[in-house]
């Protein structure tokens, strides 16, 4: 996937330097020369992530990588706009978030997460990993089981590490709100590791624990 988004932004083959530049950076080489390679190193750096709270937002793949897609289309065309009051990172989240609300309210079907949607690697071998894979799959499902408001407060500051303030600026939510939700999610979290049905692992409890 990566290298399909290097070569749509037009990256030439051996351009490395670029992986050596801050975004802040790539993105005046980006607004002052065009410079393709620029915005594909930009590309690169974030559309992991990009993907990752789209995914967690619609719990489809295919929807993921489509809105992946016209997230960094927008950024591309909208990069000149970029006045670097925030991250990079914190407004292509913002990109990433309207987008997902816009396709929302075109009314589309969403899916909901597969079971073990996270888990690609081979079965386990020992009842360690085993336990571990589990316990990924727990939190994943309880995730994915929290209403949007909370879903993405908890993906956006847990998994993909962004601050209080930059999620306030995203969302246009006061901190305090923010936190709220937060408190609330996590309290969501807790209930749904504690109950058999709903998290039937043996790695509930350990995964409950990681939301205290």
């Amino acid at each position: 996937m990566t290298r399909a988004f290097a070569q749509t932004w037009g990256q030439a083959p051996g351009v490395t330097h670029v992986a050596e530049l801050d975004d802040e950076s790539l993105v005046e080489r980006a607004n002052s020369g065009g410079d393709n390679a620029a915005f594909a190193e930009l590309v690169r750096r974030h559309q992991g992530k990009v993907r990752g709270l789209l995914l967690r937002l619609t719990g489809n793949r295919t929807v993921a990588d489509d809105l992946a897609q016209e997230v960094f289309l927008r950024a591309y065309r909208g990069l000149i706009g970029f006045e670097g009051r925030s991250r990079f990172s914190t407004w292509i989240y913002r990109i990433s978030y309207n987008v997902f609300v816009n396709h929302r309210t075109r009314g589309k079907p969403l899916s909901a997460l597969p079971e073990g949607f996270e888990n690609h690697a081979p079965a386990p071998d020992t009842e360690l990993s085993a336990s571990r894979l589990d316990l990924r799959r727990d939190l994943a499902g309880a995730i994915a089981a929290l209403p949007e408001r909370y879903r993405v407060v908890v993906t956006l500051h847990y998994l993909q590490d962004v601050s209080y303030p930059e999620i306030a600026d995203l969302l246009e939510l006061p901190i305090g709100t923010v936190k709220t939700h937060l408190h609330r999610a996590k309290k969501l979290l807790r209930e749904h590791l504690r109950d058999p049905l709903a998290a039937p692992s043996g790695a509930a409890n350990s995964a409950a624990e990681l939301v205290e």
